[in-house]
């Protein structure tokens, strides 16, 4: 089954032309998707209780146009696939008319927290109601790394960034990404899709390198990202960013 949720765009989820921001967007997918796991008594403090929890393998998302402040956006979630080592989520977003503004696939892991290793998910966790219906075909390829390095800027994990897995959240990984782009780039063109793909953990006091090259194609960029954890040198996550010239706001 699919579960639709309404949220309406408030100010503080807005950039400064009075658009929704990416973060909030991806909030949005991602509470709707915790919501669905209720209904299908998946959740993850549930599975916690077994030894297991939900972790983010990769997305694809694609954005055709940003809502804007006290808007009404309608996100759709569900299940398309469940079986071997990945659950398939999907989603879309519906703007006032009931037009797609935004879609995603991703793909889930079940995560053995004691034996720290992905377990089978259909061996451990009963799904009914799966919808075989794709927002994306993606079949989640390898990203590449940057070749070279255009930018390249610096964090550190705040207390802030920590999920209910005790590790860095999905969404602050991406905000690392983006925010290495020049301002100069981001100022006069909007996120028009992203992929990433999720290698390893952060966790609160590491400092993280993101690693961009910028990648020009006519009036648009490609960003290619490289998400680094300093304090064990693994790689968090491989990213590719597509921009298109963004259209005005409402500020």
């Amino acid at each position: 089954m699919k579960l639709q949720r309404p949220y309406t765009i408030r100010l503080y989820e807005c950039t400064s032309n009075g658009k929704l921001d990416f973060s909030f967007l991806l909030n949005y997918f991602m509470e709707t998707a915790a919501v669905h796991t209720i209904d299908l008594n998946i959740t993850v403090p549930e599975l916690l209780k077994r030894g297991f929890t939900w972790m983010l393998s990769r997305y694809h998302i694609i954005i055709d146009h940003y809502p804007v402040y006290a808007d009404t956006v309608n996100i759709n979630t569900w299940v398309a696939d469940h079986k071997g080592f990945f659950s398939i989520r999907e989603y879309s977003a519906h703007g006032m008319n009931d037009e797609i503004i935004a879609k995603m696939t991703s793909s889930w892991v079940l995560y053995d927290v004691k034996e720290k290793k992905i377990v089978n998910v259909d061996e451990n966790v009963t799904l009914q109601n799966i919808i075989p219906e794709r927002a994306i075909n993606d079949s989640f390829p390898t990203l590449p790394l940057p070749e070279h390095t255009d930018h390249h800027m610096e964090f550190h994990v705040r207390k802030h960034d920590i999920d209910i897995n005790k590790h860095v959240t999905n969404r602050v990984t991406a905000e690392w990404a983006l925010e290495t782009l020049p301002f100069e780039i981001t100022k006069t063109h909007e996120l028009a899709e992203l992929e990433i793909t999720f290698k390893g953990q952060a966790f609160y006091g590491d400092t993280i390198d993101s690693i961009c090259q910028i990648i020009p194609n006519e009036e648009q960029f490609i960003g290619i990202h490289h998400i680094i954890n300093n304090r064990s040198g693994q790689s968090i996550a491989r990213i590719r960013s597509q921009w298109k010239k963004g259209m005005a706001g409402i500020f």
